[in-house]
């Protein structure tokens, strides 16, 4: 499974935030996510679709935030009542996964994010990752990384 390190500029996502306890990040089927991204799904999203996963501990099972809803430029393009994930600039290791059917996609997508992690290709930086959806059957995941982080890009 092919991934790439790229340089992000700051992104911003704005929507609504879900505080998940627990739960390992790639784990599916929280209701408390699923009424969020169907909110937002309800409203006219004001940019493409998108994800941030931030405020998280390096520890499987800990807590973190997941803001599901739409990249924004300028916080002038957020909605009301939304709140707005900011990431830093910096290198991230871009993975992807195309597919018809949601919930494999995204468990491919985090099996190849575990086995990068698993062989040392990437050290996590854990300063947020972000994810977004080209289309109906891609997602795309951008993880931090360390700027240490040596990578032989695959």
């Amino acid at each position: 499974m092919a991934f790439c390190i790229v340089e992000r500029e700051e992104t911003l996502v704005a929507g609504l935030p879900v505080r998940s306890p627990r739960r390992a990040l790639g784990k599916l089927r929280d209701p408390h996510l699923e009424r969020a991204w169907s909110a937002v799904l309800k409203q006219d999203a004001g940019g493409p679709l998108a994800s941030t996963y931030t405020d998280h501990a390096e520890d499987i099972g800990s807590y973190y935030t997941q803001t599901v809803g739409y990249c924004c430029r300028t916080l002038e393009e957020v909605r009301p009542g939304h709140v707005v994930s900011r990431l830093p600039s910096g290198l991230y290791a871009k993975f992807s996964a195309v597919g018809s059917h949601f919930p494999d996609v995204f468990s491919e997508l985090w099996r190849q994010i575990w086995r990068a992690e698993g062989r040392g290709d990437i050290v996590r930086a854990f300063t947020g990752d972000f994810e977004c959806y080209p289309h109906a059957y891609r997602i795309e995941l951008y993880i931090s990384i360390e700027d240490s982080t040596s990578v032989a890009q695959q």
